[in-house]
């Protein structure tokens, strides 16, 4: 029985071998070191894994994406001296050039319980802001947000305009703000509710760059959503395809509008 016992394999995470540095090894930053944690993969230095992924990118690129915005959003919404939408899908690419970090790759894999929990929050934010429109219709808010709409609804095709939605803007928005900001701040803060509460008031005072009081209510509201439930799943995946169909639906129908 002991000879027997001696000849089971151990695996590497539970002998102490070094594991070689691949991005899925290891916890994401943001996370807590819970117990019992193993890597996905265990790879030892006798049986090498894939290539090492790309070098993080430096670290003025996620403050230089935060500067962007506040400089795009008032000139594309506000002064208009950009084309709205050509704005839109250079910062999309510029927000996933500076956020990406390979730990992400293990944040983007989406499961049918991911995807269904973020169609799920998307209609029910949905829901909500069709019912708050109709209030805010009486309000002198109601122009501020004509306005809004008028430019995303003229300034491009509606099938143009609905791919970058889908694949631009709101993938690109999350990957920045609950992928690398959040995860920043949960370093900084642990993992309570202070990363949820700063990642969102953050989120909405740069949309509020835009001159649009119900862009910042908007995004107080729904990044609050998404970014609890990136703190709960510890996936940007119910966020992103959250945010995805909230902003088609109410591109494509806002009553009044």
């Amino acid at each position: 029985m002991v000879a027997a016992a001696a000849v089971v394999p151990v695996p590497a995470y539970a002998a102490g071998v070094k594991l070689m540095g691949h991005p899925t090894d290891s916890p994401p930053p943001e996370a807590p070191h819970r117990h019992g944690w193993v890597p996905r993969r265990p790879l030892t230095e006798d049986r090498p894994g894939p290539e090492p992924p790309p070098p993080a990118r430096p670290a003025w690129a996620l403050p230089a994406a935060l500067a962007a915005m506040a400089v795009v959003y008032p000139a594309a919404f506000w002064f208009r001296v950009v084309p709205f939408w050509s704005a839109m899908v250079a910062f999309s690419a510029f927000s996933w050039w500076a956020a990406w970090h390979p730990y992400l790759r293990t944040r983007l894999r989406p499961t049918r319980r991911l995807v269904v929990m973020g169609l799920v929050s998307g209609l029910a934010l949905y829901a909500l802001f069709l019912a708050g429109a109709l209030v805010v219709q009486a309000t002198p808010l109601w122009p501020r947000v004509e306005s809004v709409a008028g430019l995303a609804r003229t300034t491009a095709p509606g099938a143009v305009a609905a791919l970058v939605i889908v694949f631009g803007t709101s993938p690109s928005e999350e990957v920045l703000w609950r992928g690398a900001v959040f995860a920043r701040l949960t370093r900084r803060y642990g993992t309570g509710w202070r990363p949820v509460a700063a990642t969102t008031v953050l989120y909405a005072l740069f949309v509020g760059t835009s001159g649009s009081p119900a862009l910042a209510l908007a995004a107080l509201v729904c990044g609050a959503v998404w970014a609890r439930q990136r703190q709960v799943t510890g996936s940007i995946v119910p966020c992103l395809v959250s945010h995805a169909l909230w902003s088609l639906l109410m591109y494509l129908y806002v009553p009044g509008l």
